[in-house]
Protein backbone atom coordinates (compact mmCIF):
# COMPACT_ATOMS: atom_id res chain seq x y z
CA UNK A 1 0.00 0.00 0.00
CA UNK A 2 1.41 3.40 -0.98
CA UNK A 3 1.75 6.40 1.29
CA UNK A 4 -1.21 8.28 -0.20
CA UNK A 5 -3.56 5.35 0.33
CA UNK A 6 -2.15 4.73 3.80
CA UNK A 7 -2.88 8.28 4.92
CA UNK A 8 -6.27 8.35 3.21
CA UNK A 9 -7.33 5.11 4.92
CA UNK A 10 -6.00 6.33 8.25
CA UNK A 11 -8.10 9.51 8.08
CA UNK A 12 -11.25 7.86 6.75
CA UNK A 13 -11.22 4.81 9.03
CA UNK A 14 -10.07 6.31 12.35
CA UNK A 15 -12.99 6.79 14.74
CA UNK A 16 -13.37 9.40 17.45
CA UNK A 17 -13.17 6.73 20.14
CA UNK A 18 -9.73 5.67 18.88
CA UNK A 19 -8.26 9.10 19.52
CA UNK A 20 -6.79 9.21 23.05
CA UNK A 21 -8.22 11.58 25.62
CA UNK A 22 -4.99 13.58 25.82
CA UNK A 23 -5.05 14.27 22.08
CA UNK A 24 -8.69 15.39 22.23
CA UNK A 25 -8.00 17.67 25.19
CA UNK A 26 -5.01 19.25 23.48
CA UNK A 27 -7.11 19.75 20.34
CA UNK A 28 -9.69 21.64 22.39
CA UNK A 29 -6.97 23.89 23.80
CA UNK A 30 -5.57 24.54 20.31
CA UNK A 31 -9.04 25.37 18.97
CA UNK A 32 -9.61 27.82 21.83
CA UNK A 33 -6.28 29.54 21.21
CA UNK A 34 -6.66 29.73 17.43
CA UNK A 35 -10.20 31.09 17.59
CA UNK A 36 -9.08 33.78 20.02
CA UNK A 37 -6.18 35.03 17.92
CA UNK A 38 -8.42 35.02 14.82
CA UNK A 39 -10.93 37.25 16.62
CA UNK A 40 -8.11 39.64 17.49
CA UNK A 41 -6.96 39.49 13.87
CA UNK A 42 -10.40 40.55 12.66
CA UNK A 43 -9.43 44.17 13.26
CA UNK A 44 -6.20 43.99 11.27
CA UNK A 45 -5.86 45.62 7.86
CA UNK A 46 -4.94 42.37 6.12
CA UNK A 47 -8.17 40.73 7.26
CA UNK A 48 -10.27 43.73 6.36
CA UNK A 49 -8.98 43.82 2.79
CA UNK A 50 -9.50 40.09 2.20
CA UNK A 51 -12.98 40.24 3.76
CA UNK A 52 -14.00 43.21 1.61
CA UNK A 53 -12.91 41.46 -1.57
CA UNK A 54 -14.74 38.27 -0.62
CA UNK A 55 -17.86 40.25 0.25
CA UNK A 56 -17.85 41.95 -3.15
CA UNK A 57 -17.72 38.56 -4.87
CA UNK A 58 -20.77 37.43 -2.92
CA UNK A 59 -22.19 33.93 -3.01
CA UNK A 60 -24.22 31.64 -0.80
CA UNK A 61 -24.16 32.79 2.87
CA UNK A 62 -22.99 29.43 4.26
CA UNK A 63 -20.63 30.45 7.05
CA UNK A 64 -19.78 33.43 9.20
CA UNK A 65 -16.64 35.54 9.37
CA UNK A 66 -15.20 35.85 12.86
CA UNK A 67 -15.93 39.18 14.50
CA UNK A 68 -17.49 40.63 11.34
CA UNK A 69 -21.10 41.07 10.16
CA UNK A 70 -20.47 38.97 7.07
CA UNK A 71 -21.49 35.53 5.75
CA UNK A 72 -19.79 33.88 2.78
CA UNK A 73 -19.56 30.58 0.90
CA UNK A 74 -17.69 28.07 3.06
CA UNK A 75 -14.45 28.19 1.04
CA UNK A 76 -14.34 31.99 1.12
CA UNK A 77 -15.15 32.10 4.84
CA UNK A 78 -12.20 29.74 5.36
CA UNK A 79 -9.97 32.08 3.32
CA UNK A 80 -10.93 35.11 5.38
CA UNK A 81 -10.88 33.42 8.78
CA UNK A 82 -7.55 31.75 8.04
CA UNK A 83 -6.06 35.13 7.17
CA UNK A 84 -7.48 36.57 10.40
CA UNK A 85 -6.02 33.69 12.38
CA UNK A 86 -2.48 34.38 11.19
CA UNK A 87 -2.66 38.17 10.85
CA UNK A 88 -1.03 38.77 14.23
CA UNK A 89 1.40 35.82 14.11
CA UNK A 90 0.04 34.87 17.52
CA UNK A 91 -1.13 31.35 16.63
CA UNK A 92 0.41 28.04 17.68
CA UNK A 93 3.47 26.27 16.29
CA UNK A 94 4.57 22.70 15.51
CA UNK A 95 8.19 21.62 15.33
CA UNK A 96 7.26 18.63 13.15
CA UNK A 97 5.90 20.79 10.35
CA UNK A 98 8.11 23.81 11.11
CA UNK A 99 5.06 26.00 10.91
CA UNK A 100 1.65 26.79 12.32
CA UNK A 101 -0.57 23.70 12.51
CA UNK A 102 -3.95 24.91 13.74
CA UNK A 103 -4.59 27.96 11.59
CA UNK A 104 -4.85 26.08 8.26
CA UNK A 105 -7.22 23.54 9.87
CA UNK A 106 -9.72 25.34 12.06
CA UNK A 107 -11.12 27.96 9.64
CA UNK A 108 -12.20 25.36 7.09
CA UNK A 109 -13.63 23.11 9.77
CA UNK A 110 -15.63 25.95 11.30
CA UNK A 111 -16.97 26.97 7.89
CA UNK A 112 -17.99 23.45 6.88
CA UNK A 113 -19.07 22.68 10.44
CA UNK A 114 -21.49 25.58 10.40
CA UNK A 115 -22.77 24.65 6.96
CA UNK A 116 -23.24 20.98 7.91
CA UNK A 117 -24.38 21.60 11.50
CA UNK A 118 -21.54 19.35 12.64
CA UNK A 119 -21.05 18.51 16.31
CA UNK A 120 -18.14 19.47 18.53
CA UNK A 121 -17.02 15.84 18.55
CA UNK A 122 -16.89 15.79 14.76
CA UNK A 123 -14.91 19.05 14.77
CA UNK A 124 -12.35 17.70 17.25
CA UNK A 125 -12.05 14.38 15.40
CA UNK A 126 -11.36 16.06 12.05
CA UNK A 127 -8.99 18.57 13.65
CA UNK A 128 -6.82 15.88 15.28
CA UNK A 129 -6.64 13.85 12.06
CA UNK A 130 -5.76 16.85 9.91
CA UNK A 131 -3.12 17.82 12.47
CA UNK A 132 -1.63 14.32 12.31
CA UNK A 133 -1.44 14.35 8.51
CA UNK A 134 0.25 17.74 8.13
CA UNK A 135 2.72 17.11 10.95
CA UNK A 136 3.68 13.57 10.03
CA UNK A 137 4.18 14.57 6.38
CA UNK A 138 6.25 17.43 7.76
CA UNK A 139 8.52 14.90 9.44
CA UNK A 140 9.13 13.36 6.02
CA UNK A 141 10.28 16.63 4.46
CA UNK A 142 13.97 17.34 4.86
CA UNK A 143 15.47 20.74 5.73
CA UNK A 144 15.59 21.82 2.07
CA UNK A 145 11.84 22.53 2.12
CA UNK A 146 12.20 25.43 4.53
CA UNK A 147 15.69 26.43 3.44
CA UNK A 148 14.57 26.95 -0.16
CA UNK A 149 11.87 29.36 0.98
CA UNK A 150 8.68 27.32 1.25
CA UNK A 151 6.26 28.30 4.03
CA UNK A 152 5.10 25.03 5.55
CA UNK A 153 2.00 26.57 7.12
CA UNK A 154 0.69 26.87 3.58
CA UNK A 155 2.21 23.83 1.87
CA UNK A 156 1.71 21.22 4.59
CA UNK A 157 -1.31 23.12 5.88
CA UNK A 158 -3.08 22.60 2.56
CA UNK A 159 -2.67 18.82 2.91
CA UNK A 160 -3.80 18.83 6.53
CA UNK A 161 -6.79 21.03 5.76
CA UNK A 162 -7.87 18.77 2.89
CA UNK A 163 -7.66 15.71 5.14
CA UNK A 164 -9.58 17.43 7.96
CA UNK A 165 -12.28 18.84 5.70
CA UNK A 166 -12.58 15.53 3.87
CA UNK A 167 -13.13 13.77 7.20
CA UNK A 168 -15.86 16.23 8.18
CA UNK A 169 -17.56 15.71 4.81
CA UNK A 170 -17.36 11.92 5.17
CA UNK A 171 -15.25 11.24 2.09
CA UNK A 172 -14.40 7.63 1.32
CA UNK A 173 -10.80 6.48 0.76
CA UNK A 174 -10.84 7.23 -2.96
CA UNK A 175 -12.33 10.67 -2.37
CA UNK A 176 -9.71 11.41 0.27
CA UNK A 177 -6.95 10.47 -2.17
CA UNK A 178 -8.44 12.89 -4.70
CA UNK A 179 -8.61 15.67 -2.08
CA UNK A 180 -4.94 15.17 -1.20
CA UNK A 181 -4.03 15.23 -4.88
CA UNK A 182 -5.83 18.51 -5.44
CA UNK A 183 -4.38 20.07 -2.30
CA UNK A 184 -0.87 19.29 -3.52
CA UNK A 185 -1.42 21.29 -6.70
CA UNK A 186 -2.96 24.17 -4.76
CA UNK A 187 -0.23 24.30 -2.10
CA UNK A 188 2.16 27.27 -2.18
CA UNK A 189 3.71 30.00 -0.04
CA UNK A 190 7.02 31.89 -0.14
CA UNK A 191 8.90 32.84 3.04
CA UNK A 192 10.13 35.95 1.27
CA UNK A 193 6.72 37.40 2.09
CA UNK A 194 7.29 37.13 5.85
CA UNK A 195 6.68 40.53 7.40
CA UNK A 196 3.95 41.42 4.91
CA UNK A 197 0.19 40.85 4.64
CA UNK A 198 0.83 37.93 2.33
CA UNK A 199 2.16 35.75 5.15
CA UNK A 200 -1.24 35.53 6.87
CA UNK A 201 -2.84 35.12 3.45
CA UNK A 202 -0.86 31.86 3.20
CA UNK A 203 -2.87 30.44 6.11
CA UNK A 204 -6.17 31.57 4.62
CA UNK A 205 -5.16 30.14 1.26
CA UNK A 206 -4.34 26.77 2.84
CA UNK A 207 -7.66 26.71 4.69
CA UNK A 208 -9.53 27.51 1.49
CA UNK A 209 -7.53 24.85 -0.36
CA UNK A 210 -8.73 22.29 2.15
CA UNK A 211 -12.39 23.20 1.77
CA UNK A 212 -12.22 23.45 -2.01
CA UNK A 213 -10.33 20.15 -2.42
CA UNK A 214 -12.73 18.26 -0.16
CA UNK A 215 -15.87 19.72 -1.73
CA UNK A 216 -14.63 18.99 -5.26
CA UNK A 217 -13.66 15.45 -4.28
CA UNK A 218 -17.13 14.94 -2.83
CA UNK A 219 -18.54 15.78 -6.27
CA UNK A 220 -16.28 13.38 -8.13
CA UNK A 221 -13.53 15.76 -9.23
CA UNK A 222 -10.32 13.86 -9.93
CA UNK A 223 -6.63 14.24 -9.15
CA UNK A 224 -3.63 11.93 -9.06
CA UNK A 225 -4.55 9.22 -6.56
CA UNK A 226 -0.92 8.56 -5.54
CA UNK A 227 0.27 12.13 -5.11
CA UNK A 228 2.57 11.35 -2.17
CA UNK A 229 4.25 8.41 -3.90
CA UNK A 230 5.19 9.62 -7.38
CA UNK A 231 8.43 11.21 -8.67
CA UNK A 232 6.55 14.43 -9.42
CA UNK A 233 4.39 14.33 -6.29
CA UNK A 234 4.31 16.24 -3.03
CA UNK A 235 7.53 15.01 -1.46
CA UNK A 236 9.75 15.28 -4.51
CA UNK A 237 8.26 18.65 -5.41
CA UNK A 238 8.62 20.27 -2.00
CA UNK A 239 11.94 18.70 -0.93
CA UNK A 240 14.17 20.07 -3.70
CA UNK A 241 17.41 18.53 -2.36
CA UNK A 242 15.99 15.02 -2.55
CA UNK A 243 15.67 14.73 1.24
CA UNK A 244 12.07 13.48 1.20
CA UNK A 245 11.68 10.44 3.46
CA UNK A 246 8.28 8.71 3.09
CA UNK A 247 9.18 6.16 5.77
CA UNK A 248 9.40 8.96 8.35
CA UNK A 249 5.77 9.84 7.62
CA UNK A 250 4.33 6.45 8.56
CA UNK A 251 6.91 5.17 11.04
CA UNK A 252 5.03 6.66 13.97
CA UNK A 253 1.62 7.47 12.52
CA UNK A 254 -0.63 8.02 15.55
CA UNK A 255 2.10 6.43 17.70
CA UNK A 256 2.34 8.85 19.35
CA UNK A 257 -0.16 11.35 17.99
CA UNK A 258 1.77 14.44 16.95
CA UNK A 259 -0.55 16.77 18.87
CA UNK A 260 0.63 14.93 22.01
CA UNK A 261 4.32 14.52 21.17
CA UNK A 262 6.20 16.63 20.27
CA UNK A 263 2.98 18.57 20.84
CA UNK A 264 1.66 22.07 20.28
CA UNK A 265 3.53 25.23 21.17
CA UNK A 266 1.17 28.02 22.19
CA UNK A 267 2.54 31.50 21.67
CA UNK A 268 2.80 33.67 24.74
CA UNK A 269 3.92 36.63 22.62
CA UNK A 270 2.34 37.95 19.37
CA UNK A 271 5.46 37.64 17.23
CA UNK A 272 7.60 35.06 15.45
CA UNK A 273 8.19 32.03 17.67
CA UNK A 274 11.91 32.12 16.87
CA UNK A 275 12.22 35.14 19.19
CA UNK A 276 10.36 33.65 22.15
CA UNK A 277 13.28 32.03 23.99
CA UNK A 278 15.19 35.31 23.78
CA UNK A 279 12.15 37.23 25.03
CA UNK A 280 11.74 34.90 27.99
CA UNK A 281 15.41 35.35 28.81
CA UNK A 282 15.25 39.17 28.73
CA UNK A 283 12.10 39.23 30.84
CA UNK A 284 13.74 36.85 33.32
CA UNK A 285 16.65 39.26 33.63
CA UNK A 286 14.29 42.20 34.10
CA UNK A 287 12.66 40.26 36.92
CA UNK A 288 16.02 39.73 38.59
CA UNK A 289 17.25 43.32 38.50
CA UNK A 290 15.78 46.76 37.81
CA UNK A 291 16.83 47.36 34.20
CA UNK A 292 15.79 50.53 32.40
CA UNK A 293 16.33 51.07 28.66
CA UNK A 294 18.52 54.08 29.44
CA UNK A 295 20.90 51.79 31.39
CA UNK A 296 21.46 49.37 28.50
CA UNK A 297 24.74 49.51 26.59
CA UNK A 298 24.31 46.31 24.58
CA UNK A 299 22.18 43.19 24.39
CA UNK A 300 23.90 40.05 23.12
CA UNK A 301 21.71 37.18 21.95
CA UNK A 302 23.08 33.85 20.73
CA UNK A 303 20.91 31.24 19.00
CA UNK A 304 21.62 28.29 16.73
CA UNK A 305 21.76 29.49 13.13
CA UNK A 306 18.75 27.46 12.09
CA UNK A 307 16.60 28.80 14.89
CA UNK A 308 17.16 32.36 13.69
CA UNK A 309 16.21 31.76 10.04
CA UNK A 310 12.72 33.30 10.25
CA UNK A 311 14.03 36.51 11.88
CA UNK A 312 14.64 38.26 8.60
CA UNK A 313 14.24 41.96 9.54
CA UNK A 314 17.13 43.49 11.47
CA UNK A 315 15.96 47.09 10.96
CA UNK A 316 12.16 46.89 10.86
CA UNK A 317 9.98 49.87 10.03
CA UNK A 318 6.50 48.33 10.26
CA UNK A 319 4.66 46.30 12.86
CA UNK A 320 4.65 43.24 10.62
CA UNK A 321 8.41 43.48 10.10
CA UNK A 322 8.88 43.96 13.84
CA UNK A 323 7.37 40.53 14.47
CA UNK A 324 10.27 39.00 12.53
CA UNK A 325 13.05 41.03 14.15
CA UNK A 326 14.79 39.76 17.28
CA UNK A 327 16.37 43.19 17.57
CA UNK A 328 13.01 44.92 17.81
CA UNK A 329 11.35 42.24 19.95
CA UNK A 330 14.02 42.57 22.63
CA UNK A 331 14.01 46.36 22.41
CA UNK A 332 10.23 46.37 22.83
CA UNK A 333 10.46 44.05 25.84
CA UNK A 334 12.94 46.40 27.50
CA UNK A 335 10.88 49.48 26.70
CA UNK A 336 7.45 48.07 27.52
CA UNK A 337 8.34 45.50 30.22
CA UNK A 338 6.98 42.84 27.90
CA UNK A 339 5.57 42.52 24.40
CA UNK A 340 1.85 42.79 23.70
CA UNK A 341 -0.38 43.29 20.69
CA UNK A 342 0.22 47.05 20.98
CA UNK A 343 3.99 46.50 20.67
CA UNK A 344 3.58 45.59 16.98
CA UNK A 345 1.88 48.59 15.46
CA UNK A 346 3.77 50.64 12.89
CA UNK A 347 3.88 53.54 15.35
CA UNK A 348 5.36 51.37 18.11
CA UNK A 349 8.12 50.04 15.84
CA UNK A 350 8.94 53.53 14.54
CA UNK A 351 9.35 55.05 18.02
CA UNK A 352 12.75 56.81 18.08
CA UNK A 353 13.61 55.12 21.37
CA UNK A 354 12.79 51.70 19.90
CA UNK A 355 14.83 52.34 16.77
CA UNK A 356 17.77 53.48 18.91
CA UNK A 357 17.56 50.56 21.32
CA UNK A 358 17.20 47.85 18.67
CA UNK A 359 20.58 48.93 17.31
CA UNK A 360 22.07 47.90 20.65
CA UNK A 361 20.94 44.29 20.12
CA UNK A 362 23.70 42.06 18.75
CA UNK A 363 22.50 38.68 17.46
CA UNK A 364 25.11 35.98 16.93
CA UNK A 365 25.27 32.34 15.96
CA UNK A 366 25.74 30.03 18.91
CA UNK A 367 26.52 26.31 18.75
CA UNK A 368 23.74 24.08 17.50
CA UNK A 369 22.23 22.63 14.36
CA UNK A 370 22.58 25.04 11.45
CA UNK A 371 19.64 23.49 9.62
CA UNK A 372 17.26 23.14 12.56
CA UNK A 373 14.41 25.64 12.34
CA UNK A 374 12.10 26.63 15.21
CA UNK A 375 13.77 25.20 18.23
CA UNK A 376 16.90 25.46 20.26
CA UNK A 377 17.95 27.78 23.02
CA UNK A 378 18.57 31.49 23.30
CA UNK A 379 21.39 32.82 25.47
CA UNK A 380 21.01 36.50 26.28
CA UNK A 381 23.40 38.90 28.00
CA UNK A 382 22.34 42.44 28.89
CA UNK A 383 25.36 44.68 29.37
CA UNK A 384 24.65 47.88 31.30
CA UNK A 385 26.49 51.18 30.93
CA UNK A 386 28.07 50.74 34.37
CA UNK A 387 29.68 47.49 33.20
CA UNK A 388 27.23 45.13 34.87
CA UNK A 389 26.61 41.98 32.82
CA UNK A 390 23.42 39.98 33.34
CA UNK A 391 22.99 36.61 31.60
CA UNK A 392 20.21 34.07 31.14
CA UNK A 393 19.60 31.07 28.91
CA UNK A 394 16.18 29.67 27.97
CA UNK A 395 15.89 26.29 26.26
CA UNK A 396 12.08 25.96 26.17
CA UNK A 397 9.87 29.06 26.00
CA UNK A 398 6.65 29.49 27.96
CA UNK A 399 3.81 27.87 26.06
CA UNK A 400 5.91 24.94 24.85
CA UNK A 401 5.02 21.38 25.93
CA UNK A 402 7.95 21.53 28.36
CA UNK A 403 6.57 24.74 29.93
CA UNK A 404 2.86 24.73 29.07
CA UNK A 405 0.39 27.47 29.81
CA UNK A 406 -2.34 26.54 32.26
CA UNK A 407 -6.01 26.56 31.24
CA UNK A 408 -6.43 29.82 33.15
CA UNK A 409 -3.52 31.38 31.23
CA UNK A 410 -5.01 30.18 27.94
CA UNK A 411 -8.40 31.55 28.92
CA UNK A 412 -6.84 34.89 29.82
CA UNK A 413 -5.10 35.07 26.43
CA UNK A 414 -8.42 34.21 24.78
CA UNK A 415 -10.22 36.98 26.70
CA UNK A 416 -7.56 39.53 25.73
CA UNK A 417 -7.80 38.56 22.06
CA UNK A 418 -11.57 38.08 21.79
CA UNK A 419 -12.30 41.39 23.55
CA UNK A 420 -10.90 43.15 20.48
CA UNK A 421 -13.93 41.99 18.48
CA UNK A 422 -16.68 40.86 20.87
CA UNK A 423 -18.62 42.36 23.77
CA UNK A 424 -17.78 40.97 27.20
CA UNK A 425 -20.89 38.78 27.35
CA UNK A 426 -20.05 37.13 24.03
CA UNK A 427 -16.45 36.60 25.11
CA UNK A 428 -17.54 34.71 28.22
CA UNK A 429 -20.28 32.76 26.43
CA UNK A 430 -17.89 31.66 23.67
CA UNK A 431 -15.31 30.68 26.28
CA UNK A 432 -17.94 28.53 28.00
CA UNK A 433 -18.91 26.84 24.73
CA UNK A 434 -15.28 26.20 23.86
CA UNK A 435 -14.62 24.66 27.26
CA UNK A 436 -17.54 22.27 26.57
CA UNK A 437 -16.81 21.76 22.87
CA UNK A 438 -16.79 17.97 23.08
CA UNK A 439 -20.45 17.96 24.14
CA UNK A 440 -21.62 20.68 21.72
CA UNK A 441 -24.34 19.29 19.46
CA UNK A 442 -24.05 21.93 16.76
CA UNK A 443 -20.99 24.04 15.91
CA UNK A 444 -23.28 26.76 14.56
CA UNK A 445 -24.19 27.52 18.19
CA UNK A 446 -20.60 28.63 18.78
CA UNK A 447 -20.43 30.47 15.46
CA UNK A 448 -23.55 32.42 16.37
CA UNK A 449 -21.68 33.87 19.34
CA UNK A 450 -18.39 34.72 17.60
CA UNK A 451 -19.81 35.84 14.22
CA UNK A 452 -22.39 38.66 14.31
CA UNK A 453 -23.85 37.63 10.95
CA UNK A 454 -24.15 34.00 12.03
CA UNK A 455 -26.05 35.11 15.11
CA UNK A 456 -28.53 36.97 12.92
CA UNK A 457 -28.90 33.96 10.61
CA UNK A 458 -29.52 31.63 13.55
CA UNK A 459 -32.15 33.98 14.94
CA UNK A 460 -33.84 34.12 11.54
CA UNK A 461 -33.93 30.30 11.40
CA UNK A 462 -35.71 30.22 14.75
CA UNK A 463 -38.30 32.82 13.79
CA UNK A 464 -41.88 31.47 13.36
Amino acid sequence: MGLTETLARFVVETRYEEIPDEARILAGRAILDTLGVALAGSREEAGRIVAELAAQAGGAPEAGVLGMPLRLPAAEAALVNGTLGHALDYDDVSLSMIGHPSVPLLPGLLALGEKLRASGRQLIEAFVLGFEVECKVGRGLGPSHYARGWHATSTLGSLGAAAACGKLLGLDVEGMRMALGMATSLASGSRQNFGSMTKPLHAGHAARNGVLSALLAQRGFTADRDILDTPLGFGSLFAPEGDWDPEAVVAHLADPWDIVSPGVIVKKYPCCFAAHCALDAVLELMGRAPITPHDVEQVEVAMPAGAAQPLVHSRPQTGLEGKFSVEYCLAAALLDAGVKLASFTDRAVQRPEAQALLRCVRPSQGPGEAQRVLGGYARVAVVLKDGTRLEAQVDHPRGSPQAPLSWDELAEKYRDCAAVALPEGAVEESLRLLSELESLADVSELMAVVCPASRSAREADRAP
